[in-house]
């Protein structure tokens, strides 16, 4: 993709009559570009909701490649319309080979969130933990204690949280990112009105939007961190880039692990890799699949006890969620276990997770949906070492 123009973006228009673009169309266009000062013939490949696809220009029978962010003023050819002005927005490769259309907007300023809007990540080093399956129920019991939650499916290797509540699911974030559907056709209403956003893999695609197509997300997104009081992301477990793109930008983390061996070696290897690109990241530890309290409390300890030691961080017990066989019949039945069997241990144990969390501060960074979606965007441009070399273990 060619980056955006170089130069101060013209002043964007006012309404502008857009008339009805059919493909086969013939069109003319000018460049508002000190490099390209013809008028160039193009044909109208599609045209819908607010985007246009034409062939690459041409002038003298030689294609004319128009970076992407250059504005241009299109006449129709018929003369009945007077030009109106586009942004190039996207330039397709291969056998599609196309420019594609927008019509500007003027770009609208962040909306601002509250400062206790939260944004939490639940992860692990490993998979096979119950980190899905603790999410879900944490959301519900967060959701049953008064707060707005949104629970964002950002597993992008396995998302199956709409699979776990038997919730119908057509899209995702993805789709949101590329303006193929609003925010409305993908957000899926979940037990006890909580809302989910299925994730897809869109972090890359966050990373290589323009100033203009994020500010439409931020707009899209607007009503969504005007609606939450936390947010809460299931991302995917190991060391990969994408999983530590998302644990970068969330306000904390909640790492899980169980007391299986390479389970605390790899959970205490995430903590080293996310300590060390972002120093002062805030962790709450979760033993899960623990036969006692006191197991699971041993486990804390020497994982407290090594991450205070070796790597500065003070990891800070949520609390357990212990082995219990109500969780995997929740599972098969595909409901929330806190909902099908409430009197249970494990569904104690979300209680009092959920109860703890929302005594504790959040940290001063929270900035909810929009700043960890701030942080992803520019956590997903850097050009960070991969986490999965044996260095950073």
């Amino acid at each position: 993709m060619v980056p955006l123009a170089d130069r101060p973006t013209q002043e964007f228009p006012g309404e502008q009559e857009i008339p009805a673009f059919q493909p086969q169309q013939v069109i003319r266009l000018t460049a508002e570009s000190p490099v390209h000062r013809g008028t160039y013939r193009s044909t109208v490949l599609a045209y819908h909701n607010g985007q246009m696809r034409i062939t690459l220009p041409e002038e003298n029978g030689k294609l004319v490649f128009i970076p992407v962010g250059t504005m241009v003023n299109v006449f129709p050819g018929d003369g009945a319309h007077p030009p109106t002005r586009w942004r190039v927005i996207d330039r397709e490769a291969g056998s599609t080979r196309c420019l594609v259309l927008g019509i500007p907007q003027p770009p609208a300023p962040p909306p601002q969130s509250g400062p206790t809007k939260r944004a939490l990540a639940i992860s692990s080093g490993k998979g096979g933990v119950g980190k899905t399956v603790l999410a879900i129920n944490l959301a519900i019991a967060l959701q049953r204690a008064g707060q707005r939650v949104v629970l964002v499916d950002a597993d992008l290797g396995t998302a199956n949280v709409d699979v776990l509540l038997n919730l119908p699911s057509r899209y995702t974030l993805t789709d949101l990112v590329r303006s193929e559907r609003p925010l409305p056709e993908i957000l899926v209403e979940g037990p006890e009105g909580l809302l989910v956003l299925p994730g897809g893999s869109a972090v890359q695609e966050l990373a290589d939007l323009d100033d203009h197509r994020f500010q439409r997300l931020y707009a899209q997104l607007g009503e969504l961190d005007r609606r939450a009081d936390l947010l809460l992301f299931d991302t995917g477990a190991g060391l990969s880039r994408r999983v530590t793109s998302f644990l970068l930008a969330a306000g904390e983390i909640i790492l899980v692990t169980t007391p299986e061996p390479h389970a605390i070696t790899d959970a205490y290897a995430l903590v080293k890799v996310v300590s060390g690109q972002r120093p002062g990241s805030t962790f709450h530890l979760v033993v899960a699949m623990s036969r006692s309290a006191e197991e699971g409390e041993r486990v804390a300890e020497k994982m407290i006890f090594a991450c205070r030691r070796f790597l500065n961080v003070d990891l800070e017990l949520l609390g357990l969620f212990r082995f219990d066989p109500a969780v995997a019949l929740s599972v098969r039945r595909q409901q929330p276990l806190i909902l099908s069997y409430p009197a249970s241990r494990a569904a104690r144990d979300v209680y009092a997770l959920a109860a703890k969390l929302l005594n504790l501060s959040p940290p001063p960074s929270a900035g909810g949906l929009f700043g960890w979606l701030r942080r992803l965007r520019a956590t997903s441009k850097e050009n960070t070492p991969d986490p999965t070399t044996p260095l950073a273990r």
